[in-house]
């Protein structure tokens, strides 16, 4: 068994609420026992050294009213003892003989029963195993009654730097700091560190013991992991790994709960946007209050936004759908939300703590990238109405569609910024479209497929350029003369001269064609 010390007992068996009044310098004293004062003179009796004193101010007066706690502090300390414990007043001339004579002296909390103390002091002492244990048992209550009192994440925190003394941080599962609860190279330590799993580690000259809260496998609750907890000191030991597990615990049931909780208000937000979308018009009032009813002002216009991920699988999605609630949340947006197969789907309000729509879109796409890289947010136009959500909504996917491609998904596309392509995307299923581009485009694209060539490319600079030779050359890194061949070799192919205006007009719209004919495989016959 490891020798127990002053600070071990203020960590395992002191009540809640302990002060370390002065002599911290002595909290590395060894304990050998605890002792209380005798009802009658002399108080203490056979002190071997190394004692733990507990004492009440009111039962030293009432011994001897001219025994002062620095009196009491100076006779003890030529024995030595390890350390006073106080219940009562602890004069300024008692914290200076204590400083001075570097023996700590701890105000326990007025509440304290002084026997239970010491039955846990001495239950620390004969065997601090099982009273690891057992304080590991107390703290995974408290926090489990503190969780069940709504005390939420950031609560469970707090008791948690608290009960241990330690610094902590809380994670997200890829690591992230989502909140932290410490200071000076603790801080520092755990701002960067990257935990990946469950362990003992040293990080910037700081013992650190990361766990998992929750895990991957379907073993726990939730069957998810929820990110991980990690205490942090000089040097760690039973205690504080017992104690990281009982925190995560909490956490994982906490956060379970909290995730239970927003899947219940996604389903609801979910059916409230479908109810919109396929409502009649004469749902309208009953709509209005019921949105009322969830947070949202429905009198005023909205503009629908989608946000999609590459290759997104079911669990992309979800935590897409999550970081788009915790964005519009920073924001202070009311906005109802939908989960769908490929993206997730909200309605934004116009106009928003006097922030344009396009500007909340901007703000939601920065903070969703920090987060979710290569995330995509796309937008319609304003619908004044419910009755317009619908078509707000197949302009977000029609910008989500092509926009990427058009704009690249560096910003937010826009519906309103596709210029001519809302007119072709109207027309892509049409075979007069097809028709068209077959008879404008289609050998210069056949002909770079098989040849390997960069013709499209190069008609592409050549509109991009307005036409002028030079800039076109330089933007595509060629000599003139090649970038004329290349003009006359498009002639030859397509049958279209881009020096005529009719001609030019033609390869230039279908180019745009080009693009917006890539999104379905095949022409509609």
């Amino acid at each position: 068994m490891p020798p127990v010390t002053v600070q071990d007992v203020v960590r395992l068996a002191l009540p809640e609420g302990v002060v370390v009044a002065a002599g911290s310098a002595g909290l590395s004293h060894q304990v050998s026992w605890v002792a209380t004062p005798r009802a009658t003179p002399p108080v203490f009796t056979n002190l071997r050294g190394g004692e733990f004193v507990l004492v009440a101010t009111s039962a030293l007066h009432a011994l001897d009213e001219r025994l002062t706690l620095a009196n009491l502090a100076e006779r003890l300390a030529q024995v030595p003892i390890a350390a006073i414990a106080v219940q009562g007043d602890i004069p300024d001339q008692a914290r200076a003989t204590a400083e001075t004579l570097r023996l700590p002296l701890l105000h326990l909390p007025d509440a304290s029963d002084i026997r239970e103390v010491e039955r846990e002091v001495q239950r620390l002492i004969s065997d601090y195993d099982a009273q690891i244990e057992r304080r590991a048992a107390q703290l995974g209550h408290v926090l489990t009654q503190r969780s069940l009192a709504g005390a939420g994440v950031n609560g469970l925190l707090d008791t948690l730097a608290e009960r241990t003394g330690r610094s902590l941080a809380f994670y997200s599962p890829t690591g992230e700091v989502r909140a932290l609860r410490a200071r000076g190279p603790a801080r520092v330590a755990l701002q960067t560190l990257q935990p990946r799993g469950t362990g003992a580690t040293t990080h910037l000259g700081q013992q650190i013991w990361v766990q998992q809260i929750g895990q991957i496998a379907s073993g726990d609750a939730a069957g998810r992991n929820f990110g991980y907890l990690a205490l942090c000191g000089d040097t760690l030991d039973d205690w504080d790994r017992l104690a990281a597990h009982q925190g995560a615990s909490a956490l994982a049931l906490e956060l379970a709960k909290e995730q239970a909780v927003l899947a219940a208000e996604e389903r609801l937000r979910g059916d409230f946007v479908q109810a919109v979308l396929v409502g009649a018009a004469a749902d309208d009032k009953t709509l209005v209050q019921r949105g009322r009813e969830l947070g949202y002002d429905l009198r005023q216009p909205h503009v629908a936004l989608l946000c999609g991920v590459a290759n997104g699988d079911d669990r992309a999605i979800a935590r897409l759908a999550g970081a788009l609630s915790a964005a519009l949340s920073a924001l202070g947006v009311a906005a109802p939300l939908m989960r769908r197969i490929d993206d997730v789907l909200c309605y934004i309000p116009a106009v928003s703590r006097g922030r344009r729509a396009h500007e909340i879109a901007d703000l939601l796409h920065a903070r969703l990238t920090d987060d979710i890289p290569g995330v995509l947010v796309a937008i319609g136009r304003e619908a004044p109405a419910l009755t317009h959500w619908s078509r707000s909504l197949r302009e977000a996917e029609q910008a989500l569609l092509i926009g990427r491609e058009l704009l690249g998904n560096g910003r937010v596309l826009d519906f309103g910024d596709l210029g001519v392509y809302r007119l072709l995307l109207l027309l892509r299923e049409s075979p007069e479209l097809w028709e068209f581009y077959r008879t404008t485009l289609a050998t210069l694209v056949d002909y770079d497929r098989d040849q390997h060539g960069e013709l499209l490319k190069t008609l592409e600079a050549f509109f991009d350029h307005n036409g002028n030779l030079a800039r076109t050359a330089e933007a595509l890194h060629i000599h003139r003369n090649t970038l004329l061949y290349r003009l006359t070799r498009i002639k030859e192919i397509s049958g279209r001269d881009p020096d005529v205006a009719e001609d030019r007009l033609a390869l230039w719209l279908a180019l745009k064609a080009h693009r917006v004919l890539k999104t379905i495989s095949e022409p509609v016959t």
